[in-house]
């Protein structure tokens, strides 16, 4: 099970009132995706979004979490994003982190929101952006443990543009690394490792920077 370090769960669910914007009340909560994804503006971080997506507080139709994640999704692959020093890649890395949390096995409040890794593998696939990209690939291993190993295996075997990315990924879950500060487990961290080696016994990895990065996992 993903702990939560302390730092981090301040950071995340303590976080000042600029970045949670408050919970909002119930008439927010049930009203329509579209209404609450025009109340959470340019801030998807918000906290009392994620309990919605979460359903820390209430159940809500599964159509309806799915529209918001959906349009999470959308921002975080929005084309203009490729810019990475832009206020639209910004808007897209916190789209894309609120998906994330909505997702994570961490305490977080609720239940994980179970739409959450198919969105990841929607953003890897269709942002144009090498950073949310990315990001994206280490999310996986966040909100779905063993399905983001066998994703990111997949991705570090082809001649994909992120298949270094997804052996860093691995490599750093292996060492304990976190994910804003959500961290593997002993079994995932395992699970991690035993990847590397199966990557690296392989002989289907093309990339040289990935090829030098496993070189520690072949022996």
């Amino acid at each position: 099970m993903s702990r939560l370090s302390r730092a981090a769960f301040f950071l995340i669910v303590c976080a000042p009132a600029a970045f949670a914007q408050g919970r909002p009340s119930p008439a927010i909560a049930d009203s329509s995706a579209a209404k609450i994804m025009a109340r959470v503006g340019k801030t998807p971080g918000a906290v009392w979004l994620r309990d919605i997506l979460r359903q820390a507080n209430a159940q809500y139709p599964t159509a309806k979490l799915d529209e918001i994640a959906d349009s999470l999704a959308l921002r975080a692959i929005v084309p203009a994003s490729v810019q990475q020093t832009s206020d639209v890649h910004s808007n897209a890395v916190n789209a894309l982190n609120a998906l994330v949390l909505a997702g994570s096995s961490a305490p977080l409040g609720g239940r994980p929101y179970a739409g959450a890794f198919d969105r990841m593998v929607r953003v890897h696939r269709q942002s144009q952006s090498h950073n949310i990209r990315a990001r994206a690939l280490s999310g996986m291993l966040v909100t779905s443990h063993s399905r983001g190993i066998a994703y990111l295996r997949e991705v570090a075997e082809s001649t994909d543009a992120t298949a270094y990315d997804a052996v860093e990924a691995l490599v750093n879950d292996a060492n304990g690394g976190s994910w804003a500060g959500i961290e593997p487990g002993a079994a995932e961290r395992q699970e991690s490792a035993s990847a590397l080696k199966s990557i690296a016994a392989s002989g289907r990895l093309k990339d040289q920077r990935a090829l030098a990065l496993l070189g520690p996992w072949t022996q």
